[in-house]
């Protein structure tokens, strides 16, 4: 989605950093008062509704009125939030099929002409979260591990990304841009020529010298701890029942993506396609 915002090497770097502060802020203060609100855990955790949040509610407003509007209010941010979600996974679906690295690239990295939308991979993204929310009907374990696969997903490209950027700041793969550096014109062009080139060249939002060096060892430090106990049972004893199968999961989303690379992928994907 960054390619359809104006200066973006710029822009979402600053709107990263901006949503991070706004939402820490204001997640904190929500969290302060949820525990100032907290009354009877036994009765909070053994709730019928099954949500315990709802008992919060309800015990700090004493009222099923009021509880049931702040729980709406939850459900209203949950939709809004979806629908986030549909329109950058689609969007990564579309970008990923543009460049030939998908499989059925040619249907997926369609745009429709009117309106200028990636249609296909919105329906494509919207029909597998709808399949895969089904599968909570026969078994809540497979789909709690399906769940879970978010967060060994995120954090297994995190980990991919942030790894590679450090390589490339201690073997010096990643030169500066000449001229100004806050010239949007003058880094895409820097851009356009270190990718003809097959070199990177930092843009104008970067963290100089040993100070990147050093936010970027202790991310990959934080991201392998999270990696490695993500796929851990969350409770001993493990039964069939608590297991956490989402190792089994991404084992199969890996060995999937290695077949299908050499076996297709290879002759037709040849990296991101750069259109400036």
């Amino acid at each position: 989605m960054s390619e359809e915002i104006a200066n973006a090497s710029v822009n979402v770097p600053r709107s990263m950093l901006a949503s991070i502060v706004l939402n820490g802020v204001l997640g904190f203060s929500m969290l302060i008062a949820v525990l100032f609100c907290v009354g009877d855990n036994e009765t909070i955790l053994e709730t019928p509704t099954g949500y315990p949040f709802m008992a919060i509610f309800l015990q700090a407003t004493r009222s099923v009125g009021g509880s049931t509007a702040m729980a709406a209010l939850v459900v209203i941010l949950g939709v809004c939030a979806t629908l986030a979600y549909v329109a950058s996974s689609s969007r990564m679906t579309w970008s990923f099929a543009r460049d030939h690295g998908l499989p059925f690239w040619w249907h997926l990295g369609k745009v429709e002409p009117r309106s200028s939308i990636p249609l296909v991979s919105i329906f494509t993204t919207m029909t597998l979260s709808c399949l895969l929310a089904l599968i909570n009907i026969g078994s809540s374990t497979a789909f709690n591990d399906i769940i879970s696969l978010t967060i060994n997903g995120l954090y297994s490209s995190y980990l991919l990304a942030a790894s590679l950027l450090l390589y490339r700041r201690l073997t010096g793969g990643i030169t500066a841009p000449t001229g100004n550096k806050s010239d949007p014109k003058i880094a895409s062009e820097a851009a356009s020529e270190g990718s003809q080139e097959r070199n990177l060249t930092w843009g104008p939002f970067y963290v100089h010298g040993a100070l990147g060096v050093v936010i970027n060892v202790v991310g990959c430090v934080y991201m392998v701890v999270i990696l490695f106990f993500s796929f851990w049972p969350p409770a001993t004893p493990t039964t069939a029942k608590t297991m956490n199968y989402s190792v089994l999961v991404m084992g199969v989303v890996v060995s999937f993506s290695v077949i299908y690379y050499f076996a297709s992928a290879r002759m037709v994907y040849k990296g991101p396609i750069v259109e400036i």
